[in-house]
């Protein structure tokens, strides 16, 4: 019964008008804030880890900000999932697929590295309509979400392949074939070593996947940082920039920091934007403390 109301009420926001989203949105962002529980705990804690220096004042005021916009961005999904109006009125490609057919058109491929920054489900509708894209899939906790979800990524023009060696395969097989992965660079691997090694990330160790640096080392594929940020009438515009040669290092480690490196410049263009209430700091080792423990 949880199942289906849940369902129902993400099929019916779906038809909601963008301006009563923003509004739903502000409206959660500001109960979470008041209800204090594990989104507001963890975005206060990794704003204290990635602004030390900024006043308790000012911080706490960028809490507030940061799960309004998150907020925003969630209630907006059902809409870019489900919704039949063309969101490409709603976007400003700002270049964007000029510079993919070019960085294409030098045949080794392209990653686009899209941190959960604005709404990245709305970068697919900044490119050009004939390109595909390849991008690993990660079921959402949520299991009611998935079916949803997996239409609505599909219907983008995003092959979605699992994260598992099939996965893995379709990946190098798309740059191999010139084509365009991509790949949220900022989730945390489900373990570190193979999948994972310790970078730092806002100036604190952090377990950065090293999948994408491989990706692009292997096939020498250029990786372009790319993300939609809200604008404030509610439109979005497509930012993006080349990552450092150095994400292409054969060293695991150099790739990771200068891939941190690139999502940390993609953040800092508008900081309240970022999905701050994801746990980016799990602790790396066995047995060691969590910074989200509650005192």
């Amino acid at each position: 019964m949880k199942t289906k109301l849940l369902t129902f009420l993400v099929r019916l926001a779906a038809y909601l008008p963008w301006g009563a989203l923003r509004a739903l949105g502000r409206t959660v962002g500001w109960l979470l804030y008041r209800i204090d529980g594990r989104e507001a705990h963890d975005t206060r804690v990794n704003l204290q880890i990635a602004f030390p220096m900024m006043s308790e004042q000012d911080r706490e005021q960028m809490v507030r900000e940061a799960l309004r916009e998150s907020a925003i961005t969630f209630c907006e999904m059902p809409r870019i999932w489900l919704g039949s109006d063309d969101l490409s009125r709603r976007v400003d490609p700002n270049g964007l697929p000029e510079e993919m057919i070019r960085l294409v058109g030098q045949g080794q491929g392209l990653i686009l590295a899209m941190p959960h920054h604005g709404n990245w489900e709305m970068v697919p509708t900044g490119i050009d309509r004939n390109q595909r894209l390849t991008g690993l899939y990660r079921p959402p906790r949520q299991a009611f979400l998935e079916p949803i979800m997996t239409n609505g990524r599909s219907t983008a023009r995003i092959r979605m392949v699992p994260t598992d060696r099939s996965g893995i395969k379709a990946l190098h097989e798309t740059l191999r074939n010139g084509d365009v992965v991509a790949i949220l660079p900022d989730q945390v691997p489900k373990s570190s070593g193979s999948a994972g090694t310790a970078a730092p990330f806002f100036g604190r160790e952090s377990t950065t996947m090293v999948l994408l640096g491989r990706l692009a080392a292997r096939h020498q594929a250029p990786v372009l940082v790319v993300w939609a940020e809200r604008q404030p009438d509610g439109r979005y515009r497509m930012q993006y920039f080349l990552a450092d040669e150095a994400i292409r290092d054969p060293d695991t480690q150099m790739a990771a920091t200068a891939l941190n490196q690139a999502v940390e410049r993609c953040v800092s263009s508008s900081p309240t934007q970022y999905q701050w209430a994801y746990r980016r700091y799990t602790p790396l080792t066995p047995g060691e403390p969590s910074p989200y423990q509650r005192p």
